[in-house]
């Protein structure tokens, strides 16, 4: 197995890498825990089919494509397919694959639709993905031929999701590692773009996590923030007294100015919102591949008031920015 990009000796004074080989070898260990393994032998299963090579990706489509129909026999698409659905529930997406949708729960392709006019360029940049899930922005991000993205996630079936499509696709550029958002501290000024999409509200400290974003970044580096917001006036946080939307980690629900000034006072600067928008039953709802059960939207909002969560609190809005650190791009 190849050593990770960021254990190469050019990077050696940007990057902690005995802490990251450390961590990385722990991590590993994370698959083979009982309650986990559910996961992976799906991985182990689908290794053991001996496939074809697929003869065409699409990374441009809302549905990233991997391979066509008639890549595999039948019986092969059926065994894949079956395996495919021993991952579920199946969160982003949509995936074509073999001419089969994987339709997650969230309408990933949305929210990358809204972003994609003003993004920033990632031809030839190194890339952060922070709360990766299973990999499907950073398939996106490949038809701007980015030099490197790193995604980290520590979550053993979203990690087996994506391993399960690189299986297929064998994309060099790509890195999905089980660290955390706590791991930043580990790359200092490495990326030149970092994107945090839908994670800040997860964390108890959000001002921190924005500053070790900031120290994680090149000077001139560019940071893609999407998160959920409350849509009233003033600068100020909603902090739930329990759940929110049904979601007991939830901290932080920062109004649209109160989320501007946390970048802010987090020193970055070119600070520029770019949409503000409801979350609707179009973007985040059940599916076959992510089923009653798991829960989506329809459950957290109050039935006869869906401005309302069930917990009384103001329906979540997405909203996503551009910023820069200071300084210049070398």
């Amino acid at each position: 197995m190849k050593s990770p990009y960021y254990l190469d000796q050019r990077f050696h004074r940007q990057v902690e890498q005995e802490h990251l080989l450390a961590l990385k070898k722990e991590r590993e260990l994370w698959s083979s825990r009982p309650h986990e393994m559910k996961w992976t032998q799906v991985l182990e299963k689908l290794y053991e089919l001996n496939l074809p090579s697929i003869t065409q990706k699409n990374y441009s489509s809302s549905a990233v494509e991997i391979g066509k129909e008639d890549d595999l026999t039948t019986e092969k698409k059926d065994s894949v397919i079956k395996l495919a659905k021993e991952l579920i529930p199946w969160k982003k997406g949509p995936f074509k694959l073999f001419g089969t949708e994987i339709d997650g729960e969230w309408r990933s392709d949305f929210k990358w639709e809204r972003l994609k006019p003003d993004l920033p360029k990632l031809e030839g940049q190194k890339i952060l993905d922070i709360g990766c899930h299973n990999g499907y922005f950073m398939f996106r991000m490949l038809e701007q031929n980015p030099e490197y993205v790193l995604g980290i996630d520590p979550v053993v079936r979203t990690w087996s999701q994506y391993n399960f499509l690189q299986h297929f696709l064998q994309e060099k550029k790509l890195e999905y590692e089980l660290f955390g958002v706590e791991h930043l501290p580990y790359f200092k000024q490495f990326f030149d773009v970092i994107f945090s999409m839908g994670i800040l509200y997860h964390h108890r400290n959000p001002i921190q996590q924005l500053i070790e974003m900031r120290e994680s970044l090149r000077p001139g580096g560019e940071l893609v923030l999407e998160t959920i917001a409350i849509n009233t006036e003033g600068s100020y946080a909603l902090f739930p007294e329990g759940r929110y939307a049904q979601m007991p980690n939830v901290w932080f629900l920062p109004t649209k100015d109160c989320l501007y000034n946390w970048l802010k006072r987090s020193r970055f600067e070119n600070i520029e919102i770019l949409h503000m928008v409801p979350t609707t039953p179009k973007e985040q709802r059940w599916t076959p591949w992510c089923p009653p059960g798991a829960q989506s939207l329809e459950d957290f909002l109050d039935p006869d008031n869906p401005t309302l969560t069930k917990e009384a609190h103001p329906a979540p809005y997405r909203i996503s920015l551009r910023a820069n650190k200071k300084g210049k791009k070398s």
